[in-house]
């Protein structure tokens, strides 16, 4: 073990320049170094406790109470808070020294101002406060930056979408948008392009299946400086449908991709074009060569987060727009949550806007839907309490939403996984709605 060397007649000592409340004892409670600065907290100077013993001291109430015996009887650190004649309040930190016996030779003890300790902790409370407001505008500016025009992408699929886009927007590489019509995917290539270094060039969206064949590769070169790649040189250059094309128009542009060009491309197709590889449908190399990167968009039906939220901002967008405060009724709401919209966003906006224009109140129902859209009237969860047990009620409801899913959707297993029950459920539920009767109704 260290021996702990104390010069008493030592005229520089590294405690003498310490610009800190520092005081050395020994295992007796006597004072044997101090710093200038010792005293101060007591109001006595550091030269007048040299010698003196803590004991004393703490009787004469200087302080209270004293570190020393606290450490020489726990023989570890000990950590105080400290009376002084002032009334301030120390903290007191106090180490031992031991000797070669393992016996506590000396205490070392420092103490900090409780008040300043305060003021310190004010300061990072207010800092903690500050850094949480900065953090909460950063991540606000950053929403602003990351909103795709037009779509919601919230659900875990659309998030992880979107966290793709982001780091393909980076590194600048052709990238595939898979995913049914309406889901987003022009949106989201105009995201990338924002995002990316040539935000300030030109986005140039080709509708490859409109391109006849005869002038499909002039259309991309030119005959001057007219052809898409030299529009878009330095932007981006969307292929929209690219699944559509025919197999010469593939191989056109499987030449013209070859060629040095400058644009970004990024190819939209509403179906796997891996998928069309296998199936002889698409050229092999052409896939290969777009295909650097994919991100499959999928439909709304199955991204309940998005489509929950694109209700509610379709509704406040048409407020806006037309100078009302329309809200839609809660039978409304869950109705349109478990329609297929096929088109998507583009569908869904559609539909509730036409419904907007259609109420003459400020409740939106399913009365105002579009006649195509509203249910059947056995489909509709409506019924009276009056005369009715709770028991009745809610088989009553179970049952038209048995029967409504089972209309909807293919298998019980699509069934389980909509309504949140296990597939065993669905089967046994769907026995006893179609052998059974309730309150006299046969099934």
């Amino acid at each position: 073990m260290n021996t702990l060397f104390l010069l008493p007649n030592t005229n520089e000592e590294i405690i003498e320049t310490y610009d800190e409340d520092i005081i050395v004892t020994t295992r007796e409670g006597r004072i044997i170094k101090a710093s200038p600065r010792s005293g101060d907290a007591y109001g006595v100077s550091a030269e007048d406790l040299l010698g003196k013993s803590v004991y004393d001291l703490e009787a004469a109430g200087i302080f209270s109470p004293a570190i020393t015996p606290l450490v020489l009887k726990q023989k570890k650190k000990v950590v105080i808070r400290q009376n002084t004649p002032s009334g301030k309040k120390a903290l007191i930190t106090g180490i031992p020294l031991f000797n070669d016996s393992g016996e506590v030779d000396f205490v070392v003890s420092y103490s900090y101002d409780m008040s300043q300790l305060m003021v310190m902790k004010e300061y990072l409370v207010n800092l903690e406060s500050e850094m949480s407001k900065v953090k909460g505008e950063l991540a606000h500016l950053r929403n602003q930056q990351l909103h795709v025009e037009g779509c919601v992408m919230e659900s875990p699929s659309s998030s992880r979408a979107l966290q793709t886009a982001i780091k393909m927007a980076q590194l600048e590489v052709p990238v595939v948008i898979c995913g049914e019509p309406g889901t987003g995917k022009t949106s989201l290539a105009k995201f990338i392009h924002s995002q990316s270094s040539r935000q300030q060039a030109a986005f140039i969206e080709v509708n490859c299946s409109a391109i006849p064949e005869s002038v499909f590769e002039i259309s991309f070169t030119g005959l001057s400086d007219e052809g898409y790649m030299n529009l878009a040189a330095g932007g981006t250059l969307v292929l929209n449908e690219i699944e559509q094309l025919s197999p010469a128009s593939q191989a056109a542009l499987f030449k013209i991709l070859q060629q040095p060009h400058t644009a970004r491309v990024i190819a939209i197709s509403t179906t796997s074009i891996e998928q069309a590889v296998t199936a002889g449908k698409f050229r092999e190399d052409l896939f290969y060569l777009l295909h650097l990167a994919s991100i499959e968009l999928f439909p709304l039906r199955e991204r309940p987060d998005d489509l929950d939220q694109t209700i509610s901002r379709v509704v406040e967008e048409l407020n806006q727009k037309y100078h009302q405060q329309k809200s839609i009724s809660d039978d409304l709401y869950f109705h349109l949550l478990q329609l297929p919209w096929k088109g998507n966003f583009r569908e869904l906006r559609n539909v509730v806007e036409r419904s907007f224009i259609e109420s003459e109140s400020e409740l939106i129902t399913l009365d105002d839907l579009p006649i195509t859209y509203q249910p059947d009237a056995d489909e509709r969860i409506g019924f009276e309490l009056q005369g009715q047990t709770l028991p009745h009620i809610l088989e009553s409801v179970e049952k038209k939403v048995i029967l409504n899913a089972q209309k909807r959707y293919r298998t019980t297993t699509e069934m389980a996984h909509i309504l949140g029950i296990s597939q065993p459920s669905v089967v046994r539920k769907l026995k006893k709605y179609t052998n059974t009767s309730i309150g006299g109704e046969i099934i």
